[in-house]
């Protein structure tokens, strides 16, 4: 503890870190029981779930609305750096496919959440088909398509902009959540890279 010129105690620098310590564990608290119950969770859940007193978690976030924007923030977060990661590949097949085991992973991470915003059973988040996709997952996905299409390893005639639309689609549509409900988060993920690279392969590539 340090003190003020006056001698008094100073907390602001331990007052702050609580701060950002229980905001934290408010918003994994948040993701975890969002994916376990969606959006039938309660704030009181939360706030038992993090270990904080409900005034603590109202004062990082005014509703459940607001609290529910902050995780998903957080997933786009996630997702973004799990593109460019994949992106980081040299070989455009192998960036592509980790691409989409990125995508797959943020739906395991955060589970029935992200089934309730696609199949719109809500009214308290965005509608995803009136909202473009992040303009981060188009550039990566374009910069690996067409890194691609250079080397020869797509098709040269693939239409970039429909090509990424079919991908998205794929997520967005609910695809993956059906083959993931047979079988593993990952096995869905190279299910549908298997389907969508072949679909994209240049002649000979197959």
């Amino acid at each position: 503890m340090t003190t003020s010129s006056a001698g008094g105690p100073v907390h602001l620098h331990s007052a702050r870190s609580d701060a950002v310590a229980n905001r934290e564990a408010i918003l994994e608290a948040a993701r975890q029981l969002f994916a376990e119950k969606g959006l039938a969770t309660e704030m009181r859940e939360v706030a038992e779930r993090a270990g904080v007193g409900v005034g603590s978690l109202y004062r990082h976030f005014e509703n459940r609305e607001g609290l529910i924007r902050a995780v998903m923030e957080t997933a786009a977060e996630d997702l973004v750096q799990g593109l460019r990661v994949a992106v980081t590949e040299r070989d455009p097949k192998v960036a592509l496919r980790e691409m989409i085991h990125a995508g797959a992973g943020l739906f395991e991470r955060f589970g029935v959440l992200t089934e309730v915003m696609l199949r719109e059973q809500t009214n308290e988040l965005p509608d995803p088909k009136t909202e473009a996709p992040p303009p981060d997952l188009i550039d990566l996905t374009a910069s690996v398509l067409q890194r691609g299409i250079e080397d020869g390893s797509f098709r040269s005639d693939l239409d970039v902009p429909v090509a990424i639309a079919a991908l998205v689609s794929m997520f967005e549509s609910g695809m993956l959540l059906a083959l993931a409900s047979r079988r593993t988060y990952s096995r869905a993920a190279d299910a549908l890279a298997d389907f969508f690279l072949a679909a994209i392969a240049a002649p000979g590539q197959q």
